[in-house]
């Protein structure tokens, strides 16, 4: 009884105190960590919070449990503890408690600024509040919330949603189902969920964002992006690589980006502003790409198996058109530029249009198998 009383740093002269709170019987613990450290690891069962404070560190476990009886109530609590340690710079609080535990137990603790964390509980929400280095949390099931981290972050949650705020390193979440978000990340990061949404603000590295049935938001990537989803909307706003994504469900949408590799198979494709080579493929779902002045591309091509094509190109835009419809006798190409020369050769099964815009210059190839094609110029 000494021994478990000595590891949750209470002494059997003064055990600490229980009260009612409606339905529950309450009982709260605290004290110091022990010891100078710079990395925190917590191993426990609920709801952990870790926040950082100039001051001292320290922790609150607070459990509480629902019976008839104090007595049975104080029983119940004595059956978890906290076991604290410090070894080499390490600070270790790990909760103890029997295989089937009755009462619930939440975790709060205060450290140092610019502390290294490291949690990992069966089961209940974390919460990280920085100034804090490298983090890295996993829970069985509960929300995760990760803010002001100067290091990396990670974390991982077998169906809770994840909630990153600014991350001066690189971020890796993982989700069983529920959703991402994250405001800032510093550098390369990975973000997956089996079918949650991803929203993500900034991104100053390569971004990796996997659905398996929601949709994927990306405001600002400074470098490339990888982007899949199941059957959501995939929306990049703008990168600063090149854009690859696949869609087995839903649309694709694309503004500015250097080159984009795109794959949607039951949904349509929209691109505005993108550059470098342009190629895109749908193959239930129409492709719209609009072309700003000024943007340089590379050679591209758009093609769909049943949908429309529509490119808007500026009037000053050196470009080289390929189109081809093999639609049948219902497919078209419509087109606002004289030097697009529109035609049906003696297979009457499909169209051809083909023609040099200002001298000529990337080749813009365009096939559709059920649409029509139109070739718009951008008024200005």
């Amino acid at each position: 009884m000494l021994a478990a009383l000595a590891a949750t740093g209470l002494s059997a002269a003064s055990p600490a105190p229980v009260s009612r709170e409606g339905e529950y019987w309450v009982q709260t613990r605290s004290g110091p960590v022990p010891g100078a450290f710079n990395s925190l690891r917590i191993r426990s069962r609920g709801p952990v919070t870790v926040r950082s404070s100039p001051g001292a560190s320290e922790f609150v476990l607070r459990t509480r449990v629902r019976t008839r009886s104090e007595a049975q109530a104080r029983r119940l609590l004595s059956e978890i503890g906290l076991q604290k340690s410090v070894s080499r710079g390490v600070a270790t609080l790990s909760t103890t408690h029997s295989p089937r535990p009755l009462a619930a137990a939440e975790l709060n603790v205060l450290v140092p600024p610019d502390t290294s964390v490291w949690i990992e509980t069966e089961q209940g929400d974390v919460q990280v509040e920085g100034p804090a280095e490298n983090v890295w949390v996993k829970t069985g099931a509960g929300e995760i919330r990760i803010d002001h981290i100067d290091g990396n972050a990670t974390a991982r949650t077998a169906g809770g949603e994840v909630r990153i705020g600014r991350v001066a390193g690189s971020v890796r979440c993982f989700s069983g189902g529920g959703s991402i978000q994250a405001v800032l990340a510093g550098q390369e990061s990975w973000f997956e969920t089996a079918g949650g949404n991803i929203r993500l603000g900034e991104i100053r590295g390569p971004v990796h964002a996997s659905t398996g049935g929601g949709n994927v938001q990306i405001g600002r990537a400074r470098s490339s992006v990888v982007a899949r989803s199941a059957g959501g909307r995939i929306e990049v706003e703008e990168a600063g690589g090149i854009v690859m994504a696949g869609n087995a469900g839903g649309s694709i949408q694309v503004g500015h980006a250097q080159s984009v590799r795109l794959e949607a198979t039951g949904g349509s494709i929209r691109l505005r502003g993108s550059s470098g080579a342009l190629r895109a493929a749908s193959d239930v779902g129409s492709i719209l790409a609009e072309l700003v002045p000024g943007v340089r591309l590379q050679d591209s091509v758009l093609s769909t198996g049943t949908g429309d094509i529509t490119v808007f190109i500026p009037s000053n835009t050196p470009l080289t058109v390929k189109a081809l419809n093999e639609s049948g006798r219902l497919g078209r190409i419509v087109s606002e530029f004289p030097e697009i020369l529109v035609r049906s050769p003696e297979q009457q099964s499909r169209m051809l249009a083909e023609g040099a815009l200002n001298g000529g210059g990337p080749v813009l190839q365009l096939t559709s198998t059920g649409g029509t094609i139109y070739l718009r110029r951008v008024r200005q």
